[in-house]
């Protein structure tokens, strides 16, 4: 197996620090306390709880615990939420003997179909509902199922700022009521638009207000990282510098995905001994690959909003986009469709905010458009 994986948590021997964020999560599970975790996207979140995961189902005085983790992002309404989060037990319970008869009130309860993957031999949960009451007594219905089960269940909600994007009104406050209920269960909500999360539990009179406790992950240290990826070369028995190493991570913004990937793609190198000239070629190929896409933006953004993703990447982040200076220097017109066209380009999620600075979210994006 690779080194750096990508796709998703394999073991500790493949993840890298998060000592401290770690603890925190165990700490906030054993004392009854739900958290909310958040960060820029691709920063490690979902690699972070699922090492919890791993660490909790690996604790000999924690017994009779359910994990689930349900991502929510492509959930567009409750009955999506409903359907993903009952495929999610589902998925669970099938780990156990006599799962079908457990299963067999929560499929009633429901309304549910279990339907087969012709394929693969898996059942899923198959939901329609005609009213918002329907999918709401099919909530109901979820929530009594886990609250009379003998275990326990810490529950992972990822992207839960989704929720707000739903069309059925007091959605909020349908999984509050819910959740404040679950005596024994526990929640993580974790997502990547930190604004949106922030002003659902922390905004006076919104119904999850300070229901929940907050954990922001910010990047790895620098050199915690470097020291980390380093020790993987020693294990291939390939040679590689510490300070070549260390310039890559700092180069991709200690961004874990993109560093990943790039060391990912470094270490099926060919060559045993790993030079500035190995690794700055791949860099460049990496690049080229993805140009086809990237070039593909040039059609689907505006021309002002190319040149500000452009302008942003060429300053490797902007504090003062409204500045004279910076309007100047990209000859943009004027302030007010630079703030325009920033908040549309945020809304597009091609760049964020982060300690005062706007960034270009896609790293690999960001180096290629510094060319030019």
């Amino acid at each position: 197996m690779n080194k750096f994986p990508i796709i998703d948590y394999i073991s500790p021997e493949y993840f890298c620090n998060r000592n401290i964020e770690t603890e925190k999560l165990i700490s906030a599970f054993k004392n009854g306390r739900n958290l909310t975790l958040t960060s820029i996207r691709r920063l490690g979140k979902t690699g972070l709880i699922k090492h919890l995961f791993y660490k909790l189902s690996k604790d000999r005085n924690i017994k009779n615990i359910r994990l689930l983790y349900v991502d929510l992002l492509m959930t567009s309404d409750l009955s999506d939420f409903v359907e993903h989060f009952s495929n999610k037990i589902l998925e669970d319970e099938q780990k156990n003997a006599n799962w079908l008869k457990k299963l067999s009130k929560l499929i009633s309860g429901i309304n549910a179909q279990i339907t087969i993957d012709d394929k693969t031999g898996t059942p899923s949960f198959s939901v329609s509902y005609k009213t918002k009451q329907e999918t709401e007594k099919s909530l109901d219905a979820i929530f009594k199922y886990l609250a009379v089960q003998e275990e326990e269940y810490l529950i992972a909600f990822d992207e839960f700022q989704q929720i707000v994007n739903y069309p059925e009104k007091n959605i909020e406050a349908i999984l509050r009521t819910y959740i404040q209920h679950q005596h024994k269960d526990k929640f993580i909500f974790s997502g990547s638009v930190k604004h949106i999360l922030l002003s659902m539990f922390n905004d006076y009179g919104r119904p999850f207000y300070q229901s929940s406790e907050m954990l922001n992950l910010e990047r790895l240290d620098v050199n915690e990282y470097s020291e980390f990826i380093y020790k993987k070369f020693v294990e291939l028995k390939k040679s590689i510098s510490k300070d070549l190493v260390k310039y890559y991570v700092k180069k991709l913004d200690v961004h874990t995905f993109y560093v990943q990937y790039f060391f990912n793609k470094l270490s099926d190198v060919e060559e045993s001994n790993i030079t500035e000239d190995v690794a700055e070629k791949l860099f460049k190929d990496i690049l080229l690959e993805k140009e086809y896409v990237f070039i593909n933006y040039r059609n689907i953004l505006t021309k002002l909003q190319f040149n500000l993703l452009k302008a942003i990447a060429k300053e490797e982040g902007v504090s003062s986009p409204n500045s004279g200076e910076f309007i100047r220097k990209y000859n943009f017109n004027q302030a007010s469709s630079v703030n325009k066209t920033l908040k549309s380009l945020l809304q597009k999620e091609m760049i964020y905010f982060e300690n005062g600075e706007y960034k270009v979210y896609d790293v690999f994006l960001s180096k290629w458009l510094y060319q030019f």
